[in-house]
């Protein structure tokens, strides 16, 4: 049984009125299979933040920064946190290659853990020697990129 890490342009289609291309992929997923990583919170919440000192609308980015904690709640275990063999791993593969830092971090997690990441930029991913699927494409292929 595969796992899958989902990036964050997934995530955000995990919404009524998302894609529907995604929503069909993932009614063929069990949650159990689903994982998030903390790259992503900082991600999402570092985004916010910075909405925030442009001058944003504080209580629009509360709601944001309070649906983002309830992501991270619903996931729970399923949040893999960025330890020593991730670290390790997103040094060596910065490296190779110092591009798309972030999405690095997410190839890194995904190898150390073996996981099949999911995302819309399978290009970000080329040269990281990881499994990818993009859901917004039908029907939905892993490959090794």
């Amino acid at each position: 049984m595969n796992l899958y890490l989902l990036d964050e342009n997934v995530i955000a289609e995990m919404r009524p009125g998302g894609d529907a291309t995604v929503a069909a992929w993932l009614k063929t997923v069990d949650d159990a299979q689903l994982r998030l990583s903390a790259m992503t919170f900082f991600e999402k919440r570092r985004g916010w933040e910075r909405q925030l000192r442009k001058g944003a609308d504080a209580d629009g980015v509360a709601a944001k920064l309070a649906a983002v904690d309830a992501l991270n709640a619903a996931y729970g275990d399923r949040v893999i946190a960025m330890g020593a063999l991730e670290m390790a791993e997103w040094a060596r593969l910065l490296g190779a290659k110092d591009k798309n830092q972030r999405d690095a971090a997410l190839a890194a997690t995904a190898r150390v853990h073996g996981l099949v990441v999911v995302t819309r930029n399978v290009a970000d991913f080329v040269g990281r020697d990881v499994r990818v699927l993009n859901p917004f494409k039908a029907p939905p292929t892993i490959l090794r990129v």
